[in-house]
């Protein structure tokens, strides 16, 4: 099984949590465009989300307003998401069990290359964890090239299969989310019209197309203007999700033609512990040349494009 890309990071990081730039509302986005007011009530499923004829042709011109089956409209939540270069910083804030706080500050960089995601980010505090970086590669077979630099071993090392359920460094994150997702990645066996706190939200539910660390996932959809609202991860026969990650809708921005969040809770409902994460800074305008995405980048501990 080659890695399957998957969502909410670094790849997804620096698009997933986007910062309110000068001029710009932080409030809700207005947006146009619509996915209908058909919607689907329990609508069941048994293909995968491929064979709706649109997910996994990653066509970042996919609009919301376009998409009407299950596999188009998670289509276009992940086009809308992902498909955007973008130079953040980003804050965690992990929480425990017991209250206790830990931070971390990573600079990451996104970019669009010929449809697929190249990522990078590194960590610039703690002090002790300063120089790590990780970096992600989409491949031409929708597969995940990943590597990780560790400062204190002076070594480039490669990210497993195993390891994607890691926790990112050590928040309620796993190396998983943060790789890109794509609607072909899941069997979609229903989809519900709903609500969310009084927004009409389209609810898919899918399992993944291959052997993960999860049985199920729901998928909130906005029907409004197709942002992602909320997933659930689910263990198999488990009543309730075991990790739940949610963008509110006040901390929302229409950025360039994508709604895209400025916050996002990740919640592991299992060990009890919760992670913030907050865009502290952001450009769109930067240059952010293709060459840094490599190994070579890693080894060299070569800058980054940062936001000053």
């Amino acid at each position: 099984m080659h890695t399957r890309v998957v969502i909410f990071g670094i790849g997804a990081i620096a698009s997933l949590f986007v910062a309110t730039l000068p001029g710009l509302s932080a409030g809700v986005p207005s947006v146009a465009s619509s996915l209908g007011s058909e919607g689907m009530a329990a609508a069941e499923l048994t293909r995968p989300a491929a064979a709706s004829g649109l997910a996994g042709t990653g066509d970042p011109r996919l609009s919301p307003s376009e998409a009407r089956t299950p596999g188009e409209i998670l289509e276009a939540a992940f086009v809308n998401r992902y498909s955007i270069d973008l130079v953040t910083q980003i804050e965690l804030v992990m929480r425990g069990r017991r209250g206790q706080e830990r931070g971390r500050t990573i600079a990451a960089v996104t970019k669009v290359v010929d449809g697929r995601v190249y990522s990078i980010g590194r960590l610039l505090s703690p002090e002790y964890l300063r120089g790590m970086t990780v970096l992600m590669m989409e491949t031409e077979d929708r597969g995940q090239d990943a590597f990780v630099f560790m400062p204190s071993l002076d070594k480039v090392r490669r990210i497993s299969t195993a390891q994607r359920s890691d926790a990112f460094f050590g928040s309620d994150l796993t190396y998983e989310d943060i790789e890109q997702q794509r609607a072909e990645d899941f069997e979609i066996y229903a989809m519900e019209a709903e609500q969310l706190d009084g927004e009409p939200v389209y609810k898919i539910r899918a399992r993944p197309a291959r052997p993960e660390n999860y049985a199920r996932v729901d998928f909130t959809v906005a029907q409004s203007d197709g942002a992602l609202l909320k997933i659930q991860y689910s263990k198999r026969n488990a009543e309730h999700p075991y990790r739940v990650l949610r963008a509110l809708r006040e901390h929302m921005i229409n950025l360039g033609g994508h709604v895209l969040p400025t916050q996002i809770r990740v919640e592991n409902t299992s060990r009890g512990t919760h992670t913030e994460v907050r865009l502290t800074q952001m450009s769109i305008d930067l240059e952010i040349p293709t060459r840094i995405f490599s190994v070579r980048t890693l080894e060299s501990r070569a800058p980054l494009p940062r936001v000053r």
